[in-house]
């Protein structure tokens, strides 16, 4: 075993229900984000800006786009004689539970290395994971827990189940109170971002410990219970953070990045995400075109109006189309005189020409991946 090394495991087995129809095939973790990123790149630079160089990813689903994003790893140096990308996929085992807990085993045990962080793709942030590192020695902790305090609340019904700390002036977690998705989380609430840091021989302990009590393996329940009964201490995150867990927060988060702080605070220079890098052409903008506060990738052909939206790579926009405060995901078309507001039109997805889809900031319209939509719409209020 290396001192200080730190190997990675995200846990990628999320709950996506939330984002139907949006996730009906693909994980939660390849969803787009900011017109070119998948909400996977973030724990991935984050461990990989860190040095981590051993990384294991654990699913349950059909996964087909998060292989085709993430291939061998490249874009995050991760396809390296030493350590690398390791997939355990238990969609097809005999016993999930004891797979899951087998495979975890094996990947802690052969990766040689000190300490474990854990993360998942459903909390986006850019966080230094060498500064907690640092942190986690000093505190002499068991287990360091990443949360972030909110300043403001976030109302019942806005949020997925959330844990939130009780922390001593010194930082150590006093408790660990699961927050219903019914129930309000207050102002200033110590708000968990299931981001683990721990020595590996202690995750080992936990896990074998977890399994001696019979109940079906799940990691984030191993780190529930660890938290509360370990030496567990809190370091504090203060940078952008958004819980991506249904369409109205995935279309929120998305449209956090047309503010400039927000923008600047998630995709630091120091901090790079990473993505699949893709060689385009720049994107033409007909000489009639009029795309006004808008986040526009590469390879998009542009000849109709656009106005506080996100385009993502290769839109089609044609003359007259006019939309508003909608995602236009990769290679989709909106016909000429189309006209959307307040819509998420998923990749590949065919807008024709003339046709009038009109939702609500609560209620945006979703056009499917591939669908070829016809005939107007508007959001159901109500």
């Amino acid at each position: 075993m290396k001192a200080n090394k730190i190997c990675g495991i995200l846990n990628l087995s999320e709950n996506k229900e939330g984002l139907q129809p949006l996730t009906k095939n693909r994980p939660l973790a390849a969803m787009p984000f900011a017109c070119r990123y998948r909400l996977v790149d973030f724990p991935l630079s984050n461990m990989t800006n860190a040095g981590i160089n051993t990384i294991a990813m654990f699913l349950n689903e059909n996964n087909r786009s998060l292989f085709d994003h993430i291939r061998s790893g490249k874009e995050w140096d991760l396809n390296t004689m030493y350590g690398g990308l390791f997939v355990f996929d238990e969609r097809n085992a005999d016993d999930f539970s004891q797979e899951n807990y087998d495979n975890s085993l094996n990947f802690l045990t052969k990766s040689a290395t000190e300490y474990v962080v854990i993360m998942g793709s459903k909390m986006i942030c850019n966080i230094d994971l060498k500064t907690i590192l640092q942190h986690h020695k000093q505190q002499e902790a068991d287990i360091t827990v990443v949360y972030k305090k909110i300043t403001a609340p976030i109302e019942a019904g806005d949020h997925d189940d959330l844990s939130v700390f009780e922390m001593s002036p010194a930082g150590q977690i006093l408790t660990n109170t699961v927050v219903g998705k019914d129930e309000r989380i207050e102002a200033e609430s110590s708000l968990s971002l299931e981001i683990y840091l721990l020595k590996q021989d202690l995750l080992l302990n936990l896990l074998k410990n977890y399994r001696e009590t019979g109940r079906d393996f799940s990691l984030d329940a191993v780190m529930e219970q660890a938290v509360e009964h370990t030496n567990a201490n809190g370091f504090e995150y203060t940078g952008y953070m958004r819980q991506i867990y249904s369409v109205n927060s995935y279309f929120e988060g998305n449209f956090d990045m047309l503010e400039g702080s927000n923008l600047s605070a998630l995709f630091q220079e120091n901090q790079k995400i990473h993505t699949k890098a893709k060689n385009e052409v720049p994107t033409f903008y007909a000489e009639n075109s009029d795309i006004k506060d808008c986040l526009v990738a590469n390879g998009c052909l542009l000849r109709g109006t656009a106005e506080h939206s996100l385009i993502f790579r290769n839109v089609v926009l044609e003359e007259g189309a006019d939309i508003k405060n909608s995602m236009i995901m990769q290679g989709a078309k909106v016909g000429a005189g189309a006209r959307l507001d307040y819509v998420i039109a998923d990749k590949k997805s065919v807008i024709a020409p003339g046709i009038e889809l009109i939702g609500t900031r609560e209620n945006p319209i979703v056009v499917k991946k591939d669908e070829h939509m016809e005939s107007s719409r508007k959001a159901e209020i109500g």
